[in-house]
């Protein structure tokens, strides 16, 4: 059929009989009687409260699960292929069930599977279909009741970096619940941090979907399971009772690995992750609020922190500032969008309403323009997702050359040589120098590795090959890989770079720098700072397992 694209979806196979039942009862194609599923399927859930709509049980548990290295076999699960049009893949998605930290493509633990669930669910109100895993099992439940059952799995497998949170926000909690005592800032900071942990950035991992399992069959199966459903919907004091004592469980006792078949694997790492991708999130959601209500008179800069630890310095133009109409403010969102879409501005989510920035005051009248010679800028945003518009526009205002503390490393945007001599900040001088020296180093790292190799046996073919290589970087990186992984000695090429010594890219733009200049700054900027933070959440990891241990 014309319009439509070609996916495919895994599933259940005794999904794949009911499908089967279905299109012999209809006598319609496979292709045509999946379409007019899910065409129903998305309608109906269009209409509901997003807690309200229907998942089957297979996604909350993720089964079947996935394949974890290429050939794996997934005895329980068959490609189904799907074809449709577009616009109704992306309505299925949109309408299915997303547990916190899945994301549409990410590592293969925290892929979504909106369609799966979508394609599983739709079949499923058509046709009851179960196996030897599902049996017994509530097939479908409410979204509200499926995060209920979720929110148990990660409160008994939360890890010390987690619980340290989890415990000391429970405690404000009960603190606050029968007060009307204000919370003071850091309470608040505390709340906020523990409910992104909660509902937006979990991490994930095949024990915890075991985990999930126990506590579905514990409760959705048998004759109470309906019940049971309604207090994961609520997620009231009967529920709260519940996640309390899950949340006290240790799961790394032997008794309680042994019983619901779970590894012996400290997930600490992830943990750490989470608390920290938790944070990243709340503090992106203050640099918003900075970016909106702040006024001119207000200082232009604000520290974004990373664990208590201050990231980078923001600074903006005193001038400019974000504004987030209202529905009430119909003209000025109606201006605003229209200069967005000329690409004069940049749309970012704020509030549950959208935010334009930047703005500044016309002279002498109360009404705002875009800063003018800003189109370089949304160009080099081209392609972003909308939720990744506040970290762009957080790498615009970064100030690449602050140091907190004396103690403290400069964090430096570095601009290739050539480059750099493109738009006339070093002269050909320079730039070679800046090259010369960076091959230099490589030879270097070539002579060093080699050294490292031959000390430790590497045998002389090898050896040979790696001084015949010696000076072109790509045929040595190659056959630094071939190395033994665990004995490989570090080895890198170093880059031909020069620090920008510019305060930040706004500043720039303010100052009146050529577009093309802008526009890359903006781009090496976004690759750098979203580098930076790959790097602290990587520390991050680091830093729970240092704080914590490995616990046996």
């Amino acid at each position: 059929m014309a319009g439509n694209v070609e996916t495919n979806v895994r599933v259940v196979s005794s999904a794949l009989d009911a499908l089967t039942r279905i299109m012999a009862r209809q006598g319609t194609s496979r292709d045509a009687t999946v379409r007019q599923l899910l065409t129903e399927h998305v309608a109906s859930q269009e209409q509901l409260h997003p807690e309200d709509r229907i998942t089957h049980i297979s996604t909350v548990l993720r089964y079947p699960p996935p394949r974890h290295w290429r050939g794996a076999r997934t005895p329980s699960g068959v490609p189904l292929r799907v074809r449709a049009p577009a616009s109704l893949l992306e309505r299925a998605r949109a309408v299915s069930l997303q547990l916190p930290g899945q994301h549409r493509r990410a590592h293969r633990d925290y892929q979504g599977r909106m369609l799966t669930d979508a394609v599983t669910t739709a079949i499923a109100r058509a046709e009851p279909f179960t196996d030897n895993f599902l049996t017994d099992l509530l097939p479908l439940l409410r979204h509200g009741a499926a995060l209920g059952l979720w929110r148990l799995a990660m409160a008994a497998t939360s890890t010390a970096p987690e619980k340290a949170w989890l415990e000391r926000a429970e405690v404000v909690r009960e603190g606050h619940r029968l007060s009307d005592t204000p919370l003071d800032p850091d309470e608040h900071h505390l709340l906020h941090v523990t409910e992104a942990l909660e509902q937006d950035e979990a991490w994930h991992a095949i024990k915890r979907f075991r985990v999930a399992t126990a506590a579905a069959r514990h409760y959705l199966a048998g004759p109470r399971a309906e019940a049971a459903e309604q207090v994961m919907y609520e997620q009231g004091d009967a529920w709260n009772q519940l996640y309390q004592g899950w949340l006290k469980i240790d799961w790394e006792g032997r008794r309680f690995r042994r019983r619901h078949g779970i590894t012996s694997r400290d997930w600490t790492g992830r943990g750490g992750t989470a608390v920290w991708r938790a944070e990243r999130r709340v503090h992106l959601g203050y640099f918003e609020d900075w970016l909106v209500e702040r006024t001119k008179g207000d200082p232009a800069a604000g520290v974004m922190e990373e664990s208590g630890t201050p990231l980078w310095l923001l600074r903006t133009p005193v001038a400019w500032c974000a504004q987030a109409p209202r529905s009430a403010s119909r003209r000025v969102s109606a201006r605003c969008a229209a200069w967005a879409a000329d690409g004069r501005l940049l749309v970012f989510p704020h509030r549950n309403r959208q935010a334009f920035w930047p703005l500044q005051r016309r002279q002498s009248t109360p009404d705002f323009e875009p800063v003018p010679g800003f189109e370089p800028v949304v160009a080099a945003a081209a392609g972003l997702r909308p939720d990744k518009v506040t970290a762009f526009i957080e790498a615009l205002l970064i100030d690449w050359n602050h140091t907190f503390t004396e103690d403290s490393p400069r964090i430096a945007l570095e601009l290739p040589a050539d480059q750099a001599c493109r738009f006339g900040f070093i002269t050909a001088e320079e730039q070679h120098r800046i090259m010369a020296e960076a091959r230099a180093l490589t030879l270097k790292n070539m002579d060093d590795f080699i050294d490292r190799v031959a000390d430790h046996g590497a045998d002389e073919l090898y050896l040979q090959k790696l001084r015949e290589a010696r000076g072109k970087a790509r045929v040595f990186h190659r056959l630094t890989l071939k190395y033994n992984e665990y004995k490989r000695p570090r080895f890198g090429v170093i880059r031909a770079t020069w620090p920008w010594p510019g305060r930040s890219v706004a500043a720039e733009l303010a100052a009146g720098a050529p577009p093309d200049v802008v526009q890359w700054l903006a781009t090496a900027a976004y690759r750098r700072s979203t580098l930076l933070l790959e790097q602290a959440m990587e520390q991050a990891w680091h830093r729970a397992f240092d704080q914590y241990g490995f616990r046996m």
